[in-house]
């Protein structure tokens, strides 16, 4: 017999055989005072990180709102790319909580994109429409208000519905939870 399985460390002969890492004693510490787990015992997967899940859908949240406001409108355009980074982060490529929490994040942000390109060609589109068809006498009166502020009206009640659900996203993944945005506020583009 070689040196190997007498000193201990091979498998042992005429003994039975257990799974690698379920030896007694076998990543709990021992000594006085401390007591091996009960049989039977499984210990508790890991909490999922939370924090980059939550970051994922504020950051989008906040590019789209802030950005919005400080850039002109821009920041509606670039909704995805926070959520984008923290999903092909490679400290977070083999995490589902958080690759799902981002790509549910990507999907608002893309979505929010579109939408805000369709409301600013509808917003120019009308105006342009209105402005080519009227005549002299109907372009002194509110007759371009109201395609346009029908425009405006829609892309406000789209925004605040995107906020909300940005919202419960950051606070959904901050508690440990999967959530999924409606197809309305997120088409389902990116996959996880």
């Amino acid at each position: 017999m070689s040196d190997y399985y007498q000193s201990g460390y091979g498998p042992q002969a005429g003994g039975p055989q257990q799974p690698y890492g379920q030896q007694p004693g076998y990543g709990y510490p021992s000594g006085p005072g401390y007591q091996q787990p009960v049989p039977g015992y499984a210990p508790q997967p890991p909490a999922p990180s939370t924090s980059p899940a939550m970051w994922a859908h504020l950051g989008a949240l906040l590019t789209v709102t802030v950005g919005s406001g400080v850039c002109c409108g821009l920041g509606g355009f670039l909704g995805w790319v926070a959520p984008l980074s923290i999903r092909n982060s490679a400290r977070h490529q083999h995490n589902p909580y958080v690759r799902h929490h981002a790509t549910q994040a990507m999907n608002f942000g893309f979505t929010q994109a579109i939408v805000a390109t369709l409301g600013v060609l509808l917003y120019f589109g009308s105006a342009f429409i209105f402005a080519a068809a009227a005549d002299e006498a109907h372009r002194d009166g509110p007759g371009l208000a109201i395609p346009v502020l029908t425009v405006m009206g829609i892309m406000a009640a789209y925004a605040v519905a995107g906020m909300v659900c940005a919202i419960i996203g950051t606070v959904k993944a901050n508690s440990g939870e999967l959530w999924t945005y409606p197809r309305l506020i997120a088409w389902p583009m990116a996959k996880v």
